[in-house]
């Protein structure tokens, strides 16, 4: 599974082996080796002599290179754990360069609000103000320092037991899911945790708003 060339010509072929750390180290040609142990792991050799571990996957019938690291600073054998981490995972249905190119790029909680009310929710949410202060209250208090992707449904349900006011924790799940539902469309992370979080229960007296509902209440919504 060579790189094609730019011209779109078909990629050259890749000598294949079973690599050993003598060969690791003194190989000095340019090029990809593949290893004959590891399924998907190649050793890249660049003509300056820098040398870098590589996994190969296909992902939706697509190739996907992921760079596991410098070969001088990893080992052979760290690098095949690695690729066989990243292989486990493809295998399980996981885009494991997707993943770390939203962990890259979607920084903390709050940075990600901080984008979708400034891209999303201020031009196409009239009630973008009520929604926004259910968020700094409700979310970024708790999950403002946290990387975006390692927030999951535990936290999720821990927010909502921390609201006593049952619909009003409704609103606050709804207003998350907003924000991750949008990064999703836009590839900064590949998970919404609110997804299968059901919403609290209510009383006879009172019932859980659906999403349109409950954007036509935020405008009455004290945002203090």
């Amino acid at each position: 599974m060579g790189r094609p060339q730019r011209d779109g010509t078909p990629a050259r072929a890749v000598h294949k082996r079973k690599l050993t750390d003598l060969f690791v180290s003194s190989r000095k040609e340019p090029g990809l080796v593949w290893d004959a142990y590891q399924p998907g792991l190649a050793l890249s050799v660049r003509s300056t002599g820098k040398k870098a571990w590589k996994v190969i996957y296909r992902f939706h019938g697509r190739p996907v290179w992921l760079h596991l690291g410098d070969a001088r600073s990893i080992g052979l054998a760290d690098a095949r754990r690695l690729a066989a981490r990243v292989m486990l995972a493809v295998a399980e249905g996981q885009d494991p360069a997707a993943e770390r190119r939203a962990k890259r790029s979607a920084g903390t909680f709050a940075d990600l609000a901080a984008q979708y009310l400034e891209l999303h929710a201020k031009r196409h949410n009239k009630s973008w103000r009520q929604a926004d202060a259910l968020v700094r209250k409700h979310l970024i208090q708790r999950w403002g320092h946290l990387q975006a992707v390692a927030i999951t449904r535990a936290d999720v349900r821990a927010m909502m037991l921390r609201i006593e006011a049952p619909m009003l924790a409704n609103q606050v799940l709804v207003a998350a899911s907003a924000i991750f539902s949008w990064a999703i469309r836009q590839e900064i992370v590949t998970l919404n945790p609110c997804t299968h979080v059901d919403k609290n229960p209510t009383t006879d007296r009172s019932r859980v708003l659906s999403d349109a509902e409950t954007a036509l209440l935020w405008p009455g919504l004290d945002p203090a």
